[in-house]
């Protein structure tokens, strides 16, 4: 498989032209170019940060098969009919806890591109009720636990979001609204952004910011995965 040196820098208007075209004849007629600057450099990446976690020692899984996304949407139970998704997405689980893609109480590492944004995000998304409980419970005892662990300056530098994701408007049942974590426990999902500037997907250099953003992201991914698996 050929090296990687960065993604197409045409690779943002695809996408923006699939939004506009997102139907079989558009894709049929532009699917070379998916397949080799989209599919086929989305397997370099993934095979060369394989070798760089193993060679780092991260937790995570780079696999071929479980870490890159289907373009083809889903759309049996969809009212959205469109039938490709209008971003790249390669996913990285965290080893320590989950090696499923399709888990949905999987944790891990997340790279995007679509037309208007590039971002690496990491976490859990929208976990089950059973796992909600855990977190809840988790942030209530060792808020400052947590606390400290995002306000760490290596991780706070790549991850400027802070703790982020769809949250209740009040805060659960059971917890009193005094609490020093009280935003935390109306989240239903934990979840850390950094955005990148799309220029740097175009070159070798994406490799070390990914790297980089894997190494400061494990204390957090850590905490969650301790936590769904009662550690």
């Amino acid at each position: 498989m050929a090296a990687f040196n960065g993604f197409s820098s045409q690779v943002k208007k695809f996408f923006e032209d699939l939004r506009d075209n997102n139907n079989k004849e558009w894709f049929a007629e532009n699917k070379s170019f998916y397949d080799n600057e989209i599919k086929e450099t989305s397997k370099s990446l993934v095979t060369e940060m394989s070798g760089r976690f193993a060679e780092s020692w991260l937790p995570f899984v780079a696999d071929t098969k479980k870490s890159l996304f289907r373009i083809n949407r889903d759309i049996r139970f969809s009212a959205n009919k469109d039938p490709y998704k209008t971003n790249l997405g390669i996913y990285f689980p965290f080893s320590i806890a989950h090696t499923s893609v399709k888990d949905p109480q999987s944790v891990g590492l997340y790279f995007h591109i679509d037309h208007s944004e590039t971002f690496i995000a990491g976490g859990l998304h929208m976990p089950d009720s059973n796992v909600l409980q855990l977190m809840r419970k988790r942030i209530s005892e060792d808020w400052d636990e947590l606390e400290a662990i995002l306000k760490n300056p290596a991780f706070a530098s790549e991850f400027s979001s802070g703790l982020v994701g769809e949250k209740l408007k009040r805060i659960p049942r059971g917890y009193d609204e005094t609490h020093p974590a009280a935003d935390w426990l109306k989240l239903k999902e934990y979840t850390v952004y950094g955005n990148i500037d799309f220029k740097d997907t175009t070159s070798a250099g994406l490799l070390k910011i990914i790297e980089r953003k894997a190494t400061s992201i494990v204390p957090f991914l850590k905490f969650i995965s301790d936590t769904i698996s009662g550690q």
